[in-house]
């Protein structure tokens, strides 16, 4: 086959280009998939005189076409759409909070009315042929368009097979977990609870990580390597199993500490490292949204075409040995070692919409109002609630109201305490994560406390300040 998906890019690629970028990315198994079943190919003779390049499918046989390639150009935008279906709403997490394992799901409003006219579930079933031990309406009701909804793993398994049409056809997710003396990894998130299961081999320094596994002896090895900082080893039951996790970095990749990952199926290398430098963005749903159709970026690392990036080398335009100017049409995806950032090009209306802060609201008995689409979150997952209900809030629980899709309104129950200040900096920046330019000329006649002083000072040091932690400071609720 001349074409391939690539999982990484979320493009189709050709065989050709590739080969001519001379680009390989170590670590990265089931990076090309074929664009009719779905299988792992690879990149075959690539330096060859005799054959032009091309993706073969890894099952032994010699075959370059795939038994269900057609070639025709319709039906490969179709499976692209169906490859790029089954990466992008499908992820596997571990909630560090509530110390369980997550399967995470987001659909397009278009999607999640197409699946509740057919009144359609997603399933998910640890083996093949068994009843799922998750089932859920795909509809409005549950999921809000364009978010990401956690659901608790109570089944353990290898891997996972998933339905988005209550069965009729299935994706299968392997090497979710690995083998009980094996370390299963998890890459820390900093805005929030859920941390992402790590899919490839590859690690980097100085980047937090969760480590877990059933067998204890292997956790308290990895806590005494000379070049790894870590927390507490910590334990706990889930899936009705009993296992051990530590929270790390890798400071250096010392031989000890590639010895012993090595042991564990993965490699150590040194981190990249990628810099926006102009215009001013902010970040939604882990995307760097800029303005206008220009950005200017300084990366540790070639940029190559469909290599690292999504886009052709005319997008890419060299100003200096240090500096870069992209030119961001739609989307830019770059992948290259630990940097994984994706860049879009903001829309008038969704700036509008996003940068509107949310109503805080505190009450430990709620009565839901019609003028949202109101949720609770609470030790049971998520439950869209009814307008005229009556909810009683604990501590721990909390009720969102959305309206397309974006935030609208927080409910808290009320502290028996007045709330720390250095806790409500961190929940709103946990909640509400856009961020702006810091300027210290702004602060100048704020007369506050020393929790909030420390804050700018921190955003002094990274010029970056939270758009919403800003506000509440001028308006002296911080």
């Amino acid at each position: 086959m001349d074409k391939a998906f690539d999982a990484v890019l979320q493009s189709e690629v050709d065989a050709a280009v590739i080969a001519k970028s001379s680009y390989c990315f170590l670590g990265e198994r089931f990076r090309y998939q074929c664009l009719c079943c779905g299988e792992e190919v690879y990149l075959a003779a690539a330096d060859s005189s005799e054959r032009s390049p091309h993706f073969r499918h890894r099952k032994g046989n010699n075959d370059t076409e795939c038994e269900q390639y057609l070639g025709q150009l319709d039906t490969v935008e179709h499976l692209i759409l169906l490859r790029k279906h089954k990466q992008g709403h499908i992820e596997f997490y571990f909630n560090r909070d509530r110390m369980t394992f997550e399967i995470c799901a987001s659909f397009t409003e278009e999607e999640l009315q197409a699946y509740e006219k057919e009144n359609n579930r997603l399933m998910v079933s640890s083996k093949y042929c068994t009843d799922p031990f998750l089932s859920i309406p795909l509809s409005k009701e549950v999921f809000v368009p364009g978010r990401k909804s956690y659901f608790t793993i109570t089944e353990f398994s290898t891997q996972y097979i998933v339905s988005f049409d209550s069965g009729v056809n299935s994706y299968t997710y392997q090497d979710v977990m690995r083998d009980m003396k094996k370390i299963n990894i998890f890459r820390v998130r900093m805005q929030d609870e859920h941390c992402r299961h790590q899919t490839s081999s590859l690690l980097y320094t100085n980047t937090e990580y969760i480590g877990i596994s059933e067998y204890e002896e292997t956790m308290q090895e990895l806590s005494t390597l000379e070049y790894i900082t870590s927390e507490e080893l910590f334990s706990f039951v889930t899936e009705n199993r009993v296992f051990y996790g530590l929270k790390f970095s890798v400071q250096q990749a010392e031989f000890s500490v590639r010895y012993f990952f090595q042991k564990h199926d993965y490699q150590i290398e040194t981190s990249e490292s990628f810099s926006i430098l102009w215009p001013p963005i902010y970040v939604r749903n882990s995307c760097s949204i800029c303005t206008g159709d220009t950005v200017y970026v300084h990366p540790s690392f070639e940029l190559i075409p469909y290599g690292n990036i999504n886009v052709d080398d005319v997008f890419v335009r060299e100003i200096n040995r240090d500096v870069l100017k992209l030119h961001v049409d739609d989307e830019i995806i770059i992948h290259e070692k630990n940097i994984d950032i994706c860049i879009q090009k903001e829309r008038e209306l969704v700036r509008e919409t996003v940068l509107e802060e949310p109503v805080v609201i505190y009450s430990d008995r709620y009565t839901v109002p019609d003028q949202y689409d109101y949720f609770l979150f609470d030790q049971n997952g998520c439950t869209r609630l009814i307008p005229g209900s009556n909810i009683y809030l604990s501590e721990s629980d909390r009720i969102v109201g959305y309206k397309n899709g974006h935030i609208k309104a927080y409910v808290y129950a009320c502290s028996k305490e007045k709330m720390d200040t250095g806790q409500l900096i961190n929940d709103i920046v946990k909640y509400h994560p856009q961020s702006e330019i810091f300027e210290p000329d702004d602060f100048m006649d704020v007369t506050t406390d020393e929790i909030v002083l420390a804050y700018l000072e921190n955003c002094y040091r990274s010029r970056r300040i939270n758009t919403v932690v800003k506000q509440y400071i001028k308006e002296g609720l911080l």
